[in-house]
């Protein structure tokens, strides 16, 4: 399952905060039930349902209900570890730092953010998510109010994003560093 199969508005924006806000949270709290009757069929593989767990997740933290966002990402870690899937455990492990981070949980989401770094800049298998570690990573110094290191990271993602010619991931490590200058 993809973004893009859920039969509801799914998308968010970007609030002052760099924190994803839903562009319609009834929606996408439709779209969330609609991902948990799918889990409830038991119908899926492993591999369908760690995809589930994440993305519900994920949409969990951005509605702020960070208590099951941990819950479903942790499961979809869980599953993903026991299928040795590994690039899906370093994707949730990315979601779930970010949780920690909404919960300002940042002695749990530092640690996590420094080893994902490190695994993406040093195992090739991990090296396609590095702009996303370093954006993620520069959002939660964002919210410490480490502006100068935020930038420095947002940077770097900026740097890989533009060699991949991403219109819109550009557009939002740009967004990402005009906001640190206004701090």
């Amino acid at each position: 399952m993809n973004i893009a199969d859920i039969p509801f508005n799914m998308k968010f924006k970007y609030g002052p905060n760099l924190r994803e806000v839903a562009q319609d949270q009834l929606s996408m709290l439709e779209g969330m039930l609609y991902i948990k009757e799918q889990l409830n069929n038991n119908t899926y593989d492993d591999y369908e349902k760690s995809k589930r767990y994440g993305l519900l997740g994920y949409f969990l933290r951005i509605i702020g209900e960070l208590e099951e966002s941990k819950k479903h990402l942790n499961e979809a870690i869980t599953i993903s570890e026991n299928m040795n899937n590994e690039q899906s455990v370093f994707v949730n492990k990315i979601r779930l730092a970010n949780t920690y981070q909404w919960e300002n949980r940042f002695d749990i989401s530092n640690k996590m953010f420094t080893e994902l770094i490190e695994m993406a800049e040093t195992d090739p298998n991990y090296s396609a998510y590095l702009d996303f570690v370093y954006q993620h990573y520069g959002k939660n110094l964002f919210d410490q109010k480490e502006f100068q290191r935020a930038t420095d990271y947002f940077n770097k993602a900026l740097e890989i994003r533009l060699e991949n010619d991403n219109k819109d991931l550009i557009s939002e490590t740009e967004h990402a560093i005009r906001t640190c200058s206004y701090k």
